[in-house]
């Protein structure tokens, strides 16, 4: 019986063993090369930033295969640029590794509404309850009270990036037919921005002159002829003194 019970036990340690055994072949046929790849090595690349036709190129030629997440909005990346990757880059992989990736959506895009006929204050909440950023702010005279928005730029119905700006043409009253606008404060903006935003008003390209200015970045306007809330029409000749490097 003693002998009975030991051949038993003896058994079942052989089955456990062998048991174990086969877990360990297929872990090691199976498992582990989908994890960890097989071969040789390497340090995981860098795929973040790159585009998705140049991360698939790379994973191809390394062996390493890709598995998708939903992509993501991101605004410091555009569409379809790899926003993360899993193993980070740097890590030990072998061919065969299954790399997570997650690639960028882009910018969240809102839609700019109908501001037409809102007050400065409701627009610049309808602006903001959207997530976008009330910009440069014009004047000019029209059928509507003070203060009220004639138009938009982007007009309604554009979309634009979660959190960008919004340019507001304001009505200063006393109908349509008085003519001009208040001309805008352009001092420390840069000239691009400046020059758009005359464009936008209507007036004409003004004369540059530049000089130095001490702690001036090249490009940011200094001064400008006339003055800010001015009133001017098309063809009023304009200055903007200029911060030099910018020619």
């Amino acid at each position: 019986m003693k002998m009975r019970g030991l051949t038993r036990f003896t058994l079942s340690v052989l089955g456990m063993a062998a048991f174990v055994l086969l877990g360990i072949w297929v872990a090691n046929r199976w498992i582990l090369p989908h994890h960890v790849g097989s071969g040789t090595a390497f340090a995981m690349p860098l795929l973040e930033g790159s585009s998705k036709e140049e991360v698939y190129a790379l994973c191809a030629r390394r062996g390493l295969i890709l598995s998708e997440r939903p992509a993501e909005f991101d605004a410091s990346l555009p569409s379809g640029y790899l926003l993360r990757q899993h193993p980070p880059a740097g890590t030990q992989v072998k061919s065969g590794r299954r790399v997570t990736v997650t690639f960028s959506a882009g910018p969240r895009m809102v839609v700019v509404p109908e501001l037409h006929g809102q007050t400065e204050r409701q627009a610049r909440l309808s602006l903001e309850d959207l997530g976008l950023v009330p910009g440069d702010l014009l004047r000019c005279p029209g059928d509507t009270p003070a203060g009220d928005v004639l138009s938009s730029r982007p007009g309604p119905g554009a979309r634009v990036p979660l959190g960008g700006s919004v340019a507001l043409l304001l009505s200063t009253g006393g109908g349509a037919g008085a003519g001009g606008y208040l001309m805008p404060d352009l001092t420390q903006r840069d000239l691009d921005a400046a020059l758009a935003l005359l464009a936008d008003s209507g007036l004409e390209r003004p004369e540059l002159r530049y000089r130095s200015a001490l702690g001036a970045r090249p490009g940011d306007i200094l001064s400008q002829s006339p003055a800010a809330g001015t009133r001017v029409e098309g063809g009023r000749h304009l200055e903007l003194v200029v911060a030099s490097g910018s020619q």
